[in-house]
């Protein structure tokens, strides 16, 4: 069962190369993309009459080409080319044209700070957790999105899976080392005490 992101989807340029073409749309992991956002670095810029074609890296994977029209009846913003060694944010479709894949661009920003490149990173991440989630929720039947969104908060406690890249039983460890009163902290010993449910190699 596939699904479609009506939305912008955040991406790294190796999941855009690694997404599955099948006739004219785009399929990451089973869902369907249409409009996306990369951010990376432009490595190089080359103005022609009709459009500039730019070479952005984001370090995942090869440079991607980011292709924009110009409006040959204006003289605007936007037909100013973006220098070499800028960090923007791209907004645009993915294309394929003789199996090699490009974004063509209604939308490139030059970052204002490095901080909206850790941030996209993150928005990544959600946005492809929040899609996956609802993907496996509508392959078991009938679900609402936000209830699928709220499954995910569930995962800190008991499961297995890392938060902050942290495993539970790592987390539970920093936390009582972290809210431990006494300066000089917790030996092993006390913290076997505390969690009595874990073996002490777990704990090292």
């Amino acid at each position: 069962q596939r699904i479609r992101s009506q939305s912008i989807v955040p991406c790294t340029v190796s999941q855009l190369l690694a997404a599955e073409q099948v006739d004219e749309t785009f399929r990451i992991r089973d869902v369907e993309i249409s409009q996306v956002t990369i951010m990376g670095i432009i490595r190089h810029a080359e103005k022609a009459p009709t459009n500039i074609l730019y070479k952005v890296d984001d370090m995942t994977a090869a440079q991607m080409d980011v292709r924009q029209w110009v409006d040959t009846d204006e003289a605007g913003g936007e037909n100013i080319v973006v220098p070499p060694g800028t960090y923007v944010k791209v907004a645009g479709h993915l294309r394929s044209f003789q199996n090699k894949k490009s974004l063509v661009a209604f939308k490139i920003m030059p970052l204002e700070n490095m901080n909206e490149f850790t941030t996209h990173i993150l928005e990544i991440v959600n946005a492809h957790m929040v899609l996956r989630k609802s993907l496996m929720s509508a392959s078991r039947g009938p679900q609402s999105f936000s209830a699928g969104i709220g499954d995910m908060g569930g995962y800190g406690g008991g499961g297995s899976l890392p938060v902050n890249g942290l495993t539970a039983h790592q987390s539970q460890v920093l936390n009582l080392i972290k809210n431990c009163p006494i300066p000089e902290g917790m030996s092993l010993q006390e913290l076997k005490l505390q969690l009595h449910n874990m073996n002490m190699s777990t704990i090292k």
